[in-house]
């Protein structure tokens, strides 16, 4: 399913009683924020905090990989060592009569390199590359989670919007009633019962702009809670447009699942980790360097020293410490197992619903279409009545007032396909647009 490009809708004036002075200025209108869907979801890949927690974990991941692929190097380091020591087991044994304090001074370069582990340290490499592709993985998660969340809180905002701006007309007509029951008091054409029900519906409709407004101000602030905003940050977004409900998208693989399933490979090479763990290793290990009994005899012949070594290491016994580990790795790597098929299931239920919640928004969008058309027509027809003197003012005030609620169902009603489109996609793991 495509998308039209966001077009810019024309807001209608806030109720004056209930939008506060920061909010009503024009010089706070014009410094507000403008966005689209699109710059939004753009702003929170770069902003949202989250995801800068998510793309650290991966670096982290990355930096692993590094510090794994060392063991497989030569590991070269230079020591400088004094030692100044009695040895006493001449007297012990009889040799001599009395033994005097000795120094020695070493200096030498040594060489550390595995030779062969049966595997441990490449399948190591391995296990820290899945461990990045894993933590890429999660990081798509977050991103999709966090712009569907963005998409949901910019439907949101306009939503409420929609609905101010509602009640702000119906405000309006409200108070323009009242002034002309007034007049036509004044001229003796209007009863005292007719200004009652004039004022009292004015009064009805004042605390529903506040809560509007209120409900307005929260959308706001949530949003740009995830934009990475100030909650107090003034925002003019633009409308979503019409979506192109022709062309299907293609579903991809989850990252969720994706993610199970790296996570199943890791276990999986872990075993040959522990396994090695039990087989011979070899080592191979040089030095070269000078040791002397004075420090200036140091980098002399023939104080020179040097040594070069192969060493094996059979393990017999570790306490069945390797088998517990791999009794251990078993059951993790069965407990991924079991959460990999329970997600693979759930999303397909979730697919299933978001597609049959496609079909009932386009059809709740095409009955209230229908029916904002049918309340034009009335209070067309209601006018019309009202200037030749066949209904009463508070006819056509209900009339206005059932053509604003009319007009407010449609405008959720149309977001309403927006925001099932946006389920639906994230369903089949593909991000807002």
């Amino acid at each position: 399913m495509l998308f039209f490009p966001p077009a810019q809708i024309q807001e209608a004036p806030p109720p004056s009683h209930s939008i506060p002075e920061a909010a009503s200025s024009p010089d706070k209108e014009q410094g507000a924020l403008t966005l689209d869907l699109m710059a939004a979801l753009e702003r929170a890949k770069t902003e949202n905090p989250l995801l800068r927690a998510a793309k650290a974990r991966v670096e982290e991941r990355r930096g692993l990989i590094t510090a794994t692929r060392a063991d497989a190097l030569p590991q070269l380091a230079v020591i400088g060592d004094v030692t100044r020591s009695k040895d006493v087991s001449a007297l012990v044994t009889g040799q001599a009569k009395s033994v005097s304090p000795y120094t020695f001074y070493t200096t030498q370069a040594t060489l550390n390199q595995p030779i062969y582990y049966w595997g441990k340290i490449g399948t190591a490499i391995d296990i820290a590359k899945m461990g990045e592709k894993e933590a890429s993985f999660a990081f798509t998660t977050a991103e999709l989670e966090t712009l569907h969340g963005v998409a949901s809180a910019y439907i949101a905002v306009l939503s409420a919007q929609a609905e101010l701006e509602v009640v702000a007309t119906r405000q309006k007509t409200a108070e323009q009633f009242l002034e002309d029951v007034k007049s036509k008091l004044e001229a003796q054409t209007a009863t005292e019962l007719d200004r009652l029900r004039a004022e009292s519906e004015y009064l009805a409709v004042v605390p529903e702009s506040l809560q509007a407004e209120a409900n307005f101000q929260r959308s706001q602030e949530v949003l740009n809670g995830q934009l990475g905003l100030d909650p107090k940050t003034p925002l003019r977004l633009q409308d979503l447009g019409q979506p192109n409900l022709n062309q299907t998208p293609t579903a991809v693989e989850r990252s969720e699942v994706a993610q199970f399933k790296q996570q199943e490979e890791i276990f999986r090479a872990n075993d040959k980790i522990i396994k090695s763990d039990l087989r011979p290793k070899f080592d191979f290990g040089a030095s070269y360097g000078y040791q002397a009994g004075r420090s200036r005899d140091l980098f002399q012949e023939p104080f020179d020293t040097w040594k070069v070594n192969v060493t094996m290491r059979f393990p017999i016994f570790d306490g069945l410490r390797s088998s517990g580990k791999r009794a251990q790795n078993r059951a993790q790597l069965e407990q991924v197992h079991q959460l990999r098929i329970d997600k693979e299931r759930s999303i397909a239920v979730e697919k299933s619903t978001a597609a049959r919640e496609v079909q009932k928004s386009i059809a709740f969008h095409e009955a209230a279409e229908k029916a904002h058309d049918a309340g034009l027509e009335a209070l067309r027809m209601s006018r019309e009545s009202f200037e030749q003197g066949l209904i009463t003012s508070l006819d056509l005030l209900q009339a206005e007032r059932t053509e604003r609620q009319l007009e407010s169902q449609r405008r959720r009603a149309e977001l309403g396909v927006w925001s099932a489109l946006f389920e639906y996609r994230r369903s089949i793991g593909l991000p807002p647009l």
